[in-house]
């Protein structure tokens, strides 16, 4: 009997070469020789490589929504001091990475976001999930008091997901952290009430 591929483990082996490639820059045959699998295996799973991509967004952005859900949950400071917490670690996570490729729905929907309706809403719909697992932690600062309120929740959580994001655009471009950090240091003061 055959080897029978892992959805999962193909799934993997996307995010991290779309990650650093980015959709243009990897075609089917790349996928194939990074999985060491056979054409016919692929297409068992994926209908093309846009269907590959966006099984591999939404399999990212779960993961992450698993990951950020968890965070918070397990995180023991303040509202503020776990945002804080919780930003400082994707910028060394990211500084870790040498700065070279950011979050992967970042980098396809830079890429791709007006070009492809089907991954763009892919895309959103991960970025939506996470803006409202942070907004629930920027609600709990403003019930305590210790994050403004002129704004609503889900506003700051917007206005902490698009600045972080653009920073990364800086920073992969740049090839350091200095963006990251002064977006850091003025968004905090920023919410801090």
């Amino acid at each position: 009997m055959g080897y029978k591929y892992n959805k999962e483990d193909i799934l993997k082996v996307g995010y991290h070469v779309l990650r650093k490639n980015g959709y243009h820059g990897v075609g089917i045959n790349d996928i194939l020789k990074e999985a060491g699998i056979p054409k016919g295996s692929f297409y068992n799973f994926f209908d093309s490589k846009e269907d590959f991509a966006k099984q591999v967004i939404a399999h990212y952005g779960e993961g992450n929504n698993q990951w950020i859900e968890t965070f918070f949950k397990e995180a023991t400071g303040t509202p503020l001091e776990n945002l804080k917490s919780f930003y400082k670690l994707l910028i060394k996570y990211n500084e870790e990475d040498d700065f070279s490729s950011g979050c992967l729905v970042n980098v396809l929907s830079n890429e791709i976001g007006r070009t492809n309706d089907e991954l763009a809403s892919v895309s959103n719909a991960c970025f939506l999930d996470w803006i409202h697992i942070i907004s629930r932690e920027v609600h709990k600062g403003q019930e305590s008091g210790e994050i403004r309120n002129d704004f609503s929740a889900l506003e700051i959580a917007e206005y902490l997901h698009s600045g972080t994001y653009g920073a990364f655009s800086r920073m992969k471009v740049t090839r350091n952290r200095v963006y990251l950090d002064v977006w850091y240091d003025i968004t905090f003061t920023f919410l801090a009430k």
